[in-house]
């Protein structure tokens, strides 16, 4: 029997590109950056957060709940979710 704490095929490729998200943003070398930048970086850390807890008990359950909790825009998004399908 399936424990509804296990998580789907696509939660699970999700969480993987939330966790990549988060790991560009740590890695990141913010020398010279200016605020508008770290904060993007920022934005970008809080919405791979958001992604690894998609679909879970109190986690995001829809687009609009993650853009609401990350605090990124649509184009963020779509951007970001490019970035950390592709590395």
């Amino acid at each position: 029997m399936k424990s509804p704490y296990d998580p789907t095929k696509n939660q699970v490729i999700v969480a993987a590109i939330g966790r990549k998200l988060m790991d560009i943003s740590v890695n990141m070398p913010m020398k010279g950056l200016k605020d508008d930048e770290i904060a993007r970086s920022n934005r970008m850390s809080s919405f791979g957060d958001a992604l690894t807890r998609f679909g879970t008990s109190f986690g995001p359950r829809n687009l609009k709940e993650v853009l609401k909790l990350s605090g990124v825009t649509q184009a963020e998004a779509e951007e970001f979710l490019k970035l950390g399908y592709t590395k």
